[in-house]
């Protein structure tokens, strides 16, 4: 029979493989930049997908998915005066897509969901092991070199109304512009009304006094934080813009508050292990364009008519909370602009019915639509935060209660920090507004991502990284797609230690003068054996735009620097030793539950050691721990024939071992399978 640790790494094995079979032909993610966020084959957020990208950001947390700053996403057509498919009239009726009722199946029906790169997702192998991405793959998308974006997820569905929604999104791996996606919706009067496209239910009907609706809850980093006490539900949402003197048409923001349940001040979710800001992040949703009419598409500067939250107590679903038709489209029309949470003034405590869990919405209208007419619509999602590297900075300074900044300190200091989010987040709000202005093809192109190849040795890592098939048959990357020109002055690597969602720090540049092959090698040489690596290569050109941070980071397979298997053993021992729980000792946050996936960080290597060996693990007791392969048949990442093996501290019950100190037995064999003999030794855990 199969231990949990043999069908988890199965079940993780397939999920990447297949690209999560069923599920990955329903949904594309944007995973360029720094924003990722799956676009679902109609539009919001199902219940089939708990693998998917939700605003999430920064990206880069494949298996974890943490970061996530999005619960729920839908799209309300409200309309009056309307016959439906069976002839029945309806005063008002609202054509519910989402979000609480997820993909709304009585609703929408989807048509084709289909992603457009303008570089192909390049190939990373470590070690001879090809990376998979799990929501993002080659197969995946349709190579556009055309494209005025990075990249372009168009995504096509009917809705019972009669009006079928096409939505084009558009990301970009340029780190300046790689914080917000731009989505054009055209929303057309076909009269097609449910799943067979081929027909058309509502030929020749005009819609009046139309209302699109979009509702988002935001909720910063997952609650990330607070995860084990089934989260705070401590979130403000503001509204800032489309006033006298704003230079932005119109933003939704949410940010993480002070619950007032949790014990001391607990604005951006620090954590209780190292002091982390673990939700910094100001989520956003915005508005760029609205047609003024079906024969205008000049820009409307008075939508969205309706600016309004309700906490998700009070939000409104005909499925879900029995609401009506009438109540639904008057929400739509009420042509209020609230300013969001803090237009109640006497509410201090997030917990409050009235404000828990904030669900916003932007509704455009009215218009009339003829048969046949559309109406386009064009929003942003972006995010902005702090740095990850002044989150754990500062966040280790407020811990050991030594936080100062502008002249204040403690949690005063800590809040204002995190505010500067804020600033961040417009900006990005500022650079998609201008790139809609001027041209989605107005952001400056870096040049592509190469493939990569990570090797590990003894005593080093080697990169090596090259345009075209195989490194044999290395091409110049494409030419800038603005210019016509090969302008690619140089390379720079950055890597990380420890898990690949941790900081990563640039070590190594070439540039004009070098002299640039198109095929390059690094050899990584201030690395420790044992060690787990994580790298990515970006090209930059003439004028310093670099391509993305993303598209060539491995994660599934570190890179371990390791020695050739000894022939003896008289040399084993186990690094480090002590192993002592040290959260941020490598710019990580330790999780606080062992769940489904080993926690790099917890990782300790048996090195030292033959070809072929069993190691065993007893407590002072005698009482055996674990019983570990070498190599490991059930993890990809073990290396035959080297002198070194991880371990996770799982015991043979699925179990993080504790504190304390442990006993080892080793019994080896050559390649030949000749015995060795056994070797012990102990080493001590402290947590």
């Amino acid at each position: 029979m199969l231990n949990r640790r043999k069908i988890v790494l199965a079940i993780f094995l397939l999920l990447g493989l297949a690209g999560i079979s069923q599920a990955q032909s329903k949904l594309q993610s944007h995973e360029i930049g720094r924003l990722w966020d799956t676009r679902f084959a109609t539009g919001t957020v199902p219940n089939y997908a708990p693998i998917a990208d939700l605003m999430t950001y920064p990206g880069g947390d494949y298996f974890f998915q943490h970061n996530k700053n999005m619960r729920y996403r839908g799209h309300w057509i409200g309309l009056k005066n309307w016959t439906d498919k069976y002839n029945k009239f309806h005063t008002y009726y609202v054509s519910e897509g989402g979000p609480l009722n997820y993909e709304a199946s009585d609703y929408t029906f989807a048509i084709y969901n289909r992603k457009y790169v303008r570089q192909r997702l390049p190939n990373v192998t470590v070690n001879g092991q090809l990376e998979t991405r799990l929501l993002d793959s080659r197969r995946g998308s349709s190579y556009k070199p055309t494209l005025e974006a990075d990249e372009m997820i168009v995504t096509k569905w009917a809705t019972d109304a009669g009006v079928t929604v096409t939505r084009r999104s558009y990301a970009y791996g340029n780190p300046r512009y790689d914080s917000f996606i731009i989505m054009d919706y055209e929303f057309k009067n076909t009269g097609n009304a449910d799943n067979n496209f081929r027909t058309i239910e509502l030929p020749n009907q005009d819609l009046h006094d139309v209302y699109f609706g979009f509702q988002y809850e935001f909720i910063p980093s997952g609650d990330w934080g607070h995860e084990k006490n089934g989260g705070e539900h401590d979130d403000w949402v503001h509204y800032y813009g489309a006033q006298p003197g704003d230079s932005l048409r119109g933003l939704w923001y949410c940010y993480d508050g002070d619950s007032q349940h949790h014990v001391g001040d607990d604005v951006g979710d620090p954590s209780d292990v190292n002091g982390e800001f673990l939700s910094p992040q100001y989520a956003g949703f915005g508005v760029l364009h609205a047609d003024a009419s079906v024969d205008n598409p000049a820009d409307d500067l008075d939508q969205p008519a309706t600016v309004d939250w309700l906490p998700n107590g009070q939000w409104l679903s005909h499925q879900a909370k029995g609401s009506t038709d009438r109540e639904m489209y008057l929400y739509l029309s009420s042509h209020k602009k609230r300013t969001g949470t803090d237009d109640l003034p006497d509410i201090t405590n997030p917990w409050d019915p009235r404000v828990q869990d904030p669900m916003v919405t932007l509704s455009f209208g009215p218009y009339e639509i003829p048969f046949g007419k559309s109406v386009h619509i064009v929003v942003y999602n972006a995010v902005g935060m702090i740095s990850r590297l002044k989150a754990i900075d500062y966040g280790k300074k407020w811990k050991n209660g030594e936080l100062t900044w502008n002249g204040l300190s403690g949690d005063a200091a800590k809040d204002s920090i995190i505010a500067t989010g804020k600033d961040t987040l417009l900006m990005f709000a500022s650079e998609a507004q201008h790139t809609w202005e001027n041209g989605l093809a107005s952001v400056p192109d870096g040049p592509e991502s190469p493939n990569l190849i990570i090797n590990s040795g003894p005593g080093k890592n080697t990169l090596i990284w090259y345009y075209g098939n195989t490194p044999a048959d290395s091409a110049k990357p494409a030419p800038d797609p603005d210019t016509g020109e090969q302008d690619l002055a140089g390379f720079r690597v950055y890597r990380t230690e420890g898990h690949y969602t941790n900081v990563y720090s640039k070590i190594w540049e070439c540039g004009e003068g070098t002299g640039i092959p198109l095929k390059w090698t690094y050899v990584d040489r201030n690395v420790q054996r044992g060690r787990n690596y994580y790298y990515f290569v970006v090209a930059y050109d003439h004028d310093g735009w670099e391509s993305s941070h993303f598209y060539n980071r491995n994660y599934q397979y570190a890179g371990v620097p390791s020695l050739a298997a000894r022939t003896k053993l008289d040399s084993i021992y186990v690094v480090p030793n002590p192993y002592h729980a040290q959260g941020l000792a490598f710019g990580g946050t330790l999780e606080e539950d062992y769940t489904e996936i080993p926690r790099k960080e917890d990782q300790i290597s048996f090195v030292g050691l033959p070809a072929k060996a069993i190691i065993r693990v007893f407590t002072v007791k005698g009482d055996l721990v674990a019983t570990i392969h070498h190599p490991n048949p059930d993890d990809p990442r073990s290396i035959p024939e080297s002198a070194d093996e991880a371990w996770f501290q799982i015991s043979d019950s699925w179990q993080t071992i504790k504190s304390g100190v442990y006993f080892y037995q080793v019994e080896g064999w050559d390649r030949n399978n000749k015995p060795l003999g056994t070797a012990t030794g102990k080493f001590v855990i402290i947590r």
